[in-house]
């Protein structure tokens, strides 16, 4: 059987949550367009395809996984389930990288989270910042990208 080249950067997020989903794709895209990273979100899904199945495959593509981190989040029963279970135990055997991102303040300290570092300072959370946000996703995709060519 062919191992599964992991080469993704697999985004999780709550779709209560888009709006973050499309300023992170927006900060990636000159990182995909100059083939630094692969990229994949479930807005990826074709109409008419299994969804579970689409995302089981990408997930076993994974190198990086970026959770964007919010209550919705951490309340969404099918990312703890589906997603961030598959994605901590892959890290846990190191196939898979973690970075996280606090876009609102929520319990991440009572989470498995709290074992990995921030891919940034989660001091603050990213709804709570203005100008300071943009600088915010910079930061976060150098990180993005560092881990994905690692």
């Amino acid at each position: 059987m062919p191992t599964i080249k992991r080469n993704k950067v697999f985004v999780s997020y709550s779709h209560k949550d888009t709006k973050f989903l499309d300023e992170l794709r927006a900060h990636l895209k000159p990182l995909e367009r100059a083939d630094r990273v692969i990229v994949w979100s479930d807005t990826q899904i074709e109409p008419g395809s299994q969804s579970f199945a689409e995302i089981k495959k990408a997930l076993a593509a994974t190198k990086v996984a970026v959770l964007l981190v919010t209550q919705n989040f951490l309340a969404s029963d099918f990312i703890h389930e589906h997603e961030l279970g598959p994605l901590l135990k892959d890290a846990a055997n190191g196939g898979v990288t973690i970075l996280w991102v606090l876009v609102r303040n929520c319990n991440w300290r009572r989470t498995q989270l709290e074992a990995y570092q921030a891919a940034f300072p989660p001091d603050k959370a990213l709804a709570e910042m203005k100008a300071e946000r943009d600088s915010a996703w910079v930061a976060i995709c150098g990180r993005i990208e560092t881990a994905a060519n690692a």
